[in-house]
């Protein structure tokens, strides 16, 4: 994060107070010098209302450019986990389902076949039971047919016939011979019966085969195959433009911030130039000059004053490094 100016900072200095002014040559120097940085102040003063106007401008784009970013970075990202946690996988389970799928379709088409099959052969064997009923109910009506009494006769071992001098031949094996002719007239009916159960729901299980219809499940997967690639190719556009919308954002905060970070080191220049003038100022006004020595006019007076700048060179060096400025050195007295 940038280095946030203060804003409250005092940036002004302590008036400079009145002075007692000679009236002399120098002093009125000193007074037409006093002046032109009296302007100078004022300027500075000026300039840095004015670099501060400049700064909060700045400020505030900066900050407006941020939140921008910000959002943009915000909703790229939602995009991009949206593509990794659904996007991509639901393309992918959708390849899975659609092989799936498809073996479903073959098995239901091979089950359509074998209940199509199963069909014909339970009509095919119906059709057969119907010719065995029409054949027994033939067979039983022959019973009461006259013309067919001798054979009943020799079948059943009983002369339905009033001749009493005719003798009938009883065999043993043919006791139940009644039971079984019943059966033979009944069982077809009984079948018959049967088979159209059968057949009536071989017909319905190839309805209910056709009315799960798992063929529909083809178009529909394709459906959402494809609506799973759109939707992933939208999430993977989106990210795209989201990329080059976030490098924009990124450029304008970038230049933004250069801005403000100019703003703050020009207005921060301009209090240190003020603060420079100011204290030139002070020093003009009222110049404390301890060191010249006004005995005897007919003496050097400089000698000290010379010796002090000597030493503020010394302490010069060490204002911009961690090393302590070295005492003075002791004076010597002669022997």
């Amino acid at each position: 994060m940038p280095t946030p100016n203060n804003k409250n900072e005092n940036r002004r200095q302590a008036d400079i107070p009145d002075c007692m002014e000679r009236d002399n040559e120098t002093q009125q120097k000193i007074n037409a010098l006093k002046k032109t940085y009296c302007q100078n102040l004022d300027a500075a003063d000026n300039e840095i209302e004015t670099l501060k106007i400049g700064y909060d401008t700045n400020e505030k784009i900066y900050r407006s450019k941020e939140r921008r970013y910000l959002s943009t970075r915000e909703n790229s990202q939602r995009f991009i986990n949206t593509e990794i946690s659904m996007g991509s996988q639901l393309v992918q389970s959708n390849e899975k389902m659609k092989a799936s799928i498809a073996a479903f379709k073959t098995w239901d088409d091979s089950l359509a076949a074998q209940l199509t099959l199963v069909f014909k052969t339970v009509k095919d064997v119906k059709s057969k039971m119907s010719d065995l009923r029409d054949a027994a109910a033939k067979l039983e009506n022959s019973r009461t047919d006259s013309c067919s009494n001798s054979e009943w006769s020799i079948i059943t071992g009983k002369n339905d016939c009033k001749d009493e001098n005719q003798q009938v031949i009883q065999n043993e094996n043919c006791k139940d011979v009644e039971k079984v002719i019943n059966m033979l007239f009944d069982m077809p009916k009984a079948l018959l019966a049967d088979i159209d159960a059968i057949f009536k729901s071989s017909s319905d299980i190839i309805g209910i085969q056709k009315f799960c219809n798992a063929g529909s499940l083809v178009v529909l997967q394709d459906n959402l195959y494809n609506n799973a690639k759109d939707f992933d190719k939208f999430l993977v556009d989106t990210i795209a433009v989201r990329k080059s919308d976030l490098d924009v954002r990124l450029l304008e905060l970038k230049d933004a911030l250069q801005k403000r970070t100019t703003s703050v080191m020009d207005l921060y220049s301009q209090r240190c130039n003020y603060a420079g003038i100011h204290s030139t100022l002070e020093k003009i006004c009222c110049p404390k000059c301890g060191c010249v020595k006004s005995a005897d006019d007919c003496k050097p007076r400089l000698e000290e004053c010379a010796e002090d700048i000597c030493n503020i060179c010394g302490e010069v060096k060490y204002a911009f490094i961690k090393e302590e400025v070295p005492p003075p050195a002791a004076e010597t007295t002669a022997a």
